[in-house]
């Protein structure tokens, strides 16, 4: 059954692949006009896919903000946008052929293997990759960001639109929220009816799903074409392209033998593997991020001739702000990108090509986030934004201090530059001993000095502990110790070595890197929290590490190849051995059918209401699915102290006149039934059990859990 779901997801992504590539080629035969492309075969494969693929995400996540998302429309306008392109190549005779103008290997650091080995390097790579990261976890239950994507995305599909209005919740009387919804410190929205959907109150019943929603739009798609099987399986898909993207990036850096060897890294390493199983947005933001950086180190090399590239990477470094809002902590670095060029050379035409679209969709990310995600923005943001509007002389200074920089560039820009040309080396030796003593001190001084410090769950009554002091330790739970040294070290090397091609790459990726490692800004149980790393911190540390083992293998020494090859082996061996029991695991396998045998109980479309006083409970875990997936309208009596009997009963009484079946879902310890005017019919029983890996704050996960939930189905009527 396995081996059919997953020859079937892949049919269905070979088909996304498909169209995204007839897409995108149209697109580079129409920017590139008579220019050829600049790149390998391969190279201009993967940037037909990626714009293919970014162009149709995009097209589908308007869809979905106005409330018209369905597979037909979007298939509608790939055909319109296509056929547009078709009589626009017939009327203007541009032709239907791209070459592609091979740039010759001079950056490839090591020459000493032939270039077949690449090509079946790949292809036992793709194989390894498809058995590793086509194995999704079953993760549909609830009060997880995981879960609220994967029941996000079947809503979009089912729905055609992001926001929710839930009918039973418009009906439902205010005065009961504080007893059926759980209050949350929003300035939005005071409450959620499930962990991740928030209530704004009004409109009446109109619920706001958390986070950016570039990536339950893609699932959405996979869920139409597929269902919530081939949903799961979407983020081995962006692993996969991700992990090329990774290659690409590398190989043209510094040669396809160095790329190949951190590919292998990658796809060994414990983190790569797992979040490729789970549905969350690291695989996506890890292929757009990369994708991005990998088209932009062309395109700054000519940016005159090489418009397609820049286009690339701005659309692709762009949508990034669509799918996640940490993102705009890596927008000062193309600010600064923008002000050097300028600097540099001043601003050119052909610097729109990259610029305009990158804004764009920064722009188009921050109106999403005040039009269809305004309580999940400002819980992040709401404080930053309170405290400026109090201490408003803190903007003020800094737009004073921006524009004295803007002014004093255009001045004397050519002077700065000359200035910085000067001082490379000295500025360089300070950055990179910067770095390496900030990597001594978070692993050796910062974890014996460092304290644990506890805040409140904040949908809970918890509290968890935040070991940052800790965090570059813990990467190298899952890196080694010797991983994340050699990638230190081959950092420091490149940050020697930096040019304009690979600025940009380095300043972003150890941005991100610093920023999460002081900080892992989440709950630290393991390996939850790691996610934080999937997208550039882990990448750019392997990368690191090859590029070290690559730079000594390249004096072609005996005594240096022998160290090299030594390292290698012992490098490769420590993420396979640290991937113990992340390969063979597969969180919540068998889950579905056993909701599908909950469901069966319950007639459609019917109210449920679970008596779970726990914070995150059964209400919340599996109510969602319920909720999503089956259809069914989810309450949940979470305080019966706050209950208002009297609108209680004539809430049920209505809900009765309209037809719904009403249910009452005993949990062990739960809340009794308030009314005794109503009486409860047994249904059946359920008992629903999954295995998970633990979820560990203080060390690194080894041990297979066995969870379960189980209850009594009551059904809610009263005599006419």
């Amino acid at each position: 059954m396995e081996f059919i779901v997953l020859v079937h997801g892949l049919i269905l992504f070979f088909v996304i692949l498909g169209a995204s590539f007839f897409l995108g080629w149209f697109i580079v035969n129409q920017v590139q006009t008579q220019r050829p492309f600049v790149g390998t075969r391969s190279e201009l494969i993967f940037a037909c896919l990626s714009l293919g693929i970014i162009v149709i995400g995009w097209l589908a996540f308007i869809l979905a903000e106005v409330g018209f998302f369905s597979i037909l429309a979007l298939i509608l306008l790939w055909g319109g946008l296509c056929l547009f392109f078709i009589l626009r190549i017939q009327r203007h005779k541009s032709g239907w052929r791209v070459t592609a103008a091979c740039l010759a290997d001079d950056k490839r650091l090591l020459s000493f293997l032939p270039n077949w080995v690449e090509s079946v390097a790949l292809g036992i790579w793709l194989i390894v990759a498809v058995l590793f990261f086509f194995r999704p976890h079953q993760f549909i239950t609830g009060a997880a960001d995981a879960g609220v994507y994967v029941n996000l995305g079947v809503n979009v599909a089912e729905t055609g639109s992001i926001l929710i209005q839930d009918d039973v919740l418009a009906s439902f009387p205010t005065g009961l929220y504080s007893a059926f919804l759980r209050p949350i410190s929003n300035i939005i929205a005071p409450y959620y009816i499930l962990p991740g959907f928030s209530v704004v109150g009004e409109p009446a019943g109109e619920i706001i799903p958390q986070f950016y929603h570039l990536h339950p739009v893609w699932q959405a798609i996979a869920y139409s074409l597929g269902g919530v099987q081939v949903e799961l399986m979407l983020t081995g898909f962006w692993t996969l392209l991700g992990s090329l993207a990774i290659y690409f990036t590398v190989r043209r850096l510094v040669g396809w033998e160095i790329a190949l060897l951190a590919l292998a890294g990658l796809t060994l390493n414990a983190m790569q593997v797992w979040f490729a199983r789970y549905p969350t947005t690291e695989p996506l933001t890890q292929f757009l991020l990369w994708t991005g950086l990998w088209s932009l180190s062309v395109w700054i090399e000519d940016t005159q001739e090489r418009p397609l590239w820049g286009l690339l990477a701005g659309l692709a470094l762009g949508q990034t702000f669509l799918v996640r809002i940490d993102m705009l902590f890596i927008l000062p670095i193309f600010m600064l990108f923008g002000v050097w060029l300028w600097a540099r050379n001043g601003w050119k035409r052909e610097y729109n090509w990259f610029f305009l679209p990158l804004f764009l969709l920064v722009l188009h990310s921050l109106v999403h986030a005040l039009w269809q995600g305004q309580p999940y923005f400002f819980e992040l943001f709401g404080f930053a934004l309170r405290l400026l509007s109090k201490n408003w002389i803190i903007p003020v200074t800094a737009a004073i201090g921006l524009l004295v920089l803007v002014v004093g560039l255009g001045r004397y820009r050519r002077q700065f530059v000359q200035l910085v040309d000067r001082y490379q080396r000295p500025l360089l030796t300070i950055l990179i001993l910067s770095f390496i003593l900030w990597a001594i001190y978070g692993w050796f001084i910062r974890p014996n000095v460092g304290e644990v410090i506890y805040w409140n769950d904040p949908y809970g009554e918890t509290t968890i502990p935040q070991l940052n002091h800790e965090n570059l330790i813990r990467i190298g739970w899952y890196l080694s110790p010797l991983g994340v040294w050699l990638g230190i070290a081959g950092i420091s090397l490149w940050l020697w070595k930096v040019n304009g091609t690979t600025a940009v790459m380095l300043a972003t990726t150890l941005l991100f890197s610093i920023i999460y490692i002081t900080n892992i800004r989440a709950t630290n149980f393991q390996i939850y929290a790691m996610r934080r790393y999937v997208p550039a911190t882990m990448p750019v540390f392997i990368i690191g590490g090859a590029y070290f083992l690559g730079w000594l293998a390249s004096y072609k020494k005996s005594i240096t190849s022998s160290l090299a090859l030594i390292l290698a082996l012992a490098w490769l061996g420590g993420f396979v051995w640290l991937s113990r029991g992340f390969i063979s695991q597969v969180d919540y396998q068998g889950i579905l059918p056993q909701i599908d045998q909950l469901d069966a109980k319950l007639a459609p479309g019917s109210i449920l209401i679970f008596n779970d006083p726990a914070p995150i409970g059964q209400g919340d875990l599996l109510g969602t699915p319920l909720r999503f997936l089956k259809g069914h309208y989810v309450l949940t009596l979470r305080d019966s102290a706050a209950l208002d009997e009297d609108l209680f009963d004539q809430t049920l009484q209505q809900w009765q006149e309209q037809g719904y079946n009403i249910y009452w879902i005993m949990v062990p310890d739960g809340h009794t039934w308030p009314l005794s005017d109503w009486h409860l019919k047994e249904v059946g029983a359920y008992n629903i059990q999954a295995d998970v890996l633990e979820h560990s704050f203080y060390n690194r996960p080894t041990q297979v859990i066995n969870q379960q939930w189980r209850g009594e189905i009551t059904q809610i009527h009263k005599e006419q």
